[in-house]
């Protein structure tokens, strides 16, 4: 009978570096199912993934991040996003005024507004970032 779960990849043990010490972790039962299905998702033991995950924070590799800066950064990327857009809009209304086209007021309102508005939350994520609220 074979089981239909993945089996856990196991590290290459290497003769030139070996791995000789080992630290002690201790989980609660909740800490203990979330390493556990982490290290199930990854394909990996429990202890396989804790150190992979203690050693790439380590070397920073990786950031360790709370959940609540996920929609931090993503208002951080969507104002990039618009500031880009906005970017786009200026070239085009450029475009048009330098080949002695006539441009709208409105568009031109319109663009200039946008632009506002995506300083202004670049201005506030920085300012909660400069503040350690980010």
């Amino acid at each position: 009978m074979t089981s239909e779960a993945p089996r856990a990849r196991r590290r290459e043990r290497r003769s030139d570096n070996p791995r000789t010490y080992r630290v002690n972790l201790a989980y609660n039962d909740t800490e203990l199912a979330i390493i556990q299905t982490a290290a199930a998702v990854a394909g990996l033991k429990p202890a396989a993934y804790a150190a992979r995950a203690a050693l790439a924070v380590a070397k920073e590799e990786v950031s360790p991040a709370p959940v609540d800066w996920k929609e931090r950064l993503r208002t951080l990327g969507d104002a990039r996003v618009a500031v880009d857009r906005i970017g786009t809009n200026l070239n085009q209304i450029t475009r048009v005024l330098n080949s002695e086209g006539v441009e709208t007021p409105e568009r031109i309102d319109a663009v200039l507004e946008r632009v506002e508005r995506a300083i202004q939350r670049l201005d506030e994520a920085t300012m909660a970032v400069m503040e350690g609220r980010a």
